[in-house]
């Protein structure tokens, strides 16, 4: 049973009053944040995938499922999605289930480490249970609830986590759930299902990819629109810069021999 209010980490709850006070007072040095919670969504990072939503971005107060196989940029385009948030002075939580998150990455991604509370539950309801108090706080702007490839949450706790960010209205929760796609995917009021199409290559190095994002679901807006998003890998050696002008599509059965990253 979903228990909004039940006891969370001292140790938790200090994090983020601590995160959400430096965000008021010191972000970008002396400028508090300024994504404003009266605005109804929170960016994906793609402006092409914003305008396919049809809010503007991932909306506020709901459960959004990147239905994707693994490998098919469902983590890359949440990291993009944090960043997004955090760029518009918006702060952002990873609930980190099997332990997977590599802070390298991240943070080449765009993410800031320094505005990413990170916090690995035991289990699914944990995990549950801990987005909800967050979403309840008021204080997170955006979230990934990464469930990883342990057994599907309970559909039941999904429901009322998702019915309980509704009422908060405040908090944008990504969940990836690679073990528990259909029974997020029921519950989410947005799903969006993404496709590889296409590596991006430099020569024989592979630096991103090319993904098909289609909105299947959505509560607020019309479904069906999609996007073409260029996912770069955020692991491997360094590059130029231009990595986004030189990369070009390469067909999915060929196999470069090196991953990039980009910078």
């Amino acid at each position: 049973m979903l228990q909004t209010d039940a006891p969370v980490s001292p140790s938790l709850a200090t994090a983020l009053e601590a995160l959400h006070s430096r965000g008021l007072g010191l972000r970008r040095g002396s400028e508090a944040p300024t994504l404003e919670r009266a605005r109804p969504s929170v960016p994906t990072g793609h402006p092409a995938l914003d305008a396919a939503l049809g809010t503007g971005g991932w909306p506020r107060g709901a459960l959004a499922l990147l239905d994707a196989p693994a490998g098919s940029g469902a983590t890359t385009l949440a990291l993009g999605s944090l960043a997004a948030a955090q760029a518009a002075g918006g702060l952002t939580a990873w609930l980190d289930l099997d332990g997977t998150l590599d802070p390298a990455v991240a943070a080449r991604l765009g993410v800031s480490l320094e505005w990413l509370l990170v916090a690995r539950p035991h289990d699914p309801a944990e995990a549950i249970e801990l987005a909800a108090w967050l979403g309840r706080s008021g204080l997170i702007d955006a979230l990934v609830l990464d469930l990883g490839e342990r057994a599907a949450p309970d559909r039941r706790a999904l429901d009322r986590l998702g019915a309980l960010l509704a009422r908060s209205g405040s908090t944008s929760a990504l969940v990836l759930a690679p073990a528990g796609r259909a029974v997020a995917g029921a519950v989410a009021g947005v799903r969006v299902a993404l496709h590889r199409t296409a590596w991006l290559g430099i020569g024989r190095d592979l630096v991103g990819q090319r993904v098909h994002a289609v909105v299947e679901r959505h509560r607020w807006a019309l479904v069906g629109a999609s996007a073409e998003l260029d996912l770069w890998f955020g692991e491997g050696r360094r590059i130029d810069p231009l990595v986004a002008m030189l990369a070009r599509p390469r067909p999915l059965e060929e196999r470069p021999a090196l991953r990039v990253v980009s910078a």
